[in-house]
C-alpha cells in the first residue's frame, strides 16, 4: 500500500509541476487551474502523512479513500486527520468534497500521460530515470519544492505534537 501512496503522490506532482508547459491560460484552464490549487494543498497533506507512516512503519492511508473506509460513528485511527478533532482533518475533507477527489486523480493520470510521451518504452531504464530526477531538480520552481517540503514537514509536526497529547 506504501509503493502505490508514494507513485501516486510523484505523478501528481510531476502533473501539477508541469501544467504550465502544456496549457496556455483560456476559460477550460481556469477549472485546471481551480484544480491545479485544490491538488497543489492536498499533495503536502499527503506527503506528510506518508512520512510520518514511513517514521512509525504502518501502512500509509491514501486521503482519497480514507474517509470512505471508516464508519463514521468510530474514531479514525490517525487523529490528526479526524475532521472533528484536528483543523487539518477538516480543511482535507472540504478541499476533497470541493473537487480534490477528481483533481488529484486527473493530474495523477496526466503525469503519468507526461512521462510515457516524454519518455516512452526507456521510462524504466536507469538512463530516463536520471534524466527525470535531473529535469525535475533544474526545472521545478524552488519555490514550489520549498512550498512542498515545508508544509510536508509541517503535517508531520503537528502529528507528533497531537501524538504526546
Amino acid at each position: 500500500m506504501y509503493g502505490v501512496a508514494n507513485l501516486d503522490t510523484v505523478l501528481a506532482m510531476y502533473g501539477v509541476a508541469n501544467v504550465g508547459f502544456v496549457f496556455p491560460l483560456g476559460l477550460i484552464e481556469l477549472v485546471l487551474l481551480y484544480s491545479w490549487v485544490l491538488t497543489l494543498i492536498l499533495l503536502p497533506v499527503q506527503a506528510g502523512v506518508q512520512l510520518w507512516t514511513a517514521a512509525h512503519l504502518t501502512a500509509t492511508p491514501i486521503l482519497l479513500t480514507y474517509y470512505f473506509q471508516y464508519d463514521a460513528t468510530r474514531t479514525l485511527p490517525h487523529r490528526f486527520l479526524d475532521p472533528v478533532r484536528s483543523r487539518i482533518g477538516l480543511g482535507t475533507v472540504v478541499i476533497l468534497l470541493l473537487g480534490g477527489l477528481v483533481a488529484w486523480p486527473v493530474y495523477a493520470v496526466f503525469g503519468g500521460l507526461l512521462l510515457v510521451v516524454r519518455f516512452g518504452p526507456r521510462l524504466f531504464t536507469l538512463d530516463a530515470l536520471l534524466q527525470l530526477v535531473r529535469g525535475l531538480a533544474v526545472g521545478v520552481s524552488a519555490l514550489f519544492v520549498l512550498y512542498f517540503v515545508l508544509a510536508s514537514l509541517a503535517i508531520v509536526i503537528v502529528q507528533s505534537r497531537r501524538s504526546f497529547r
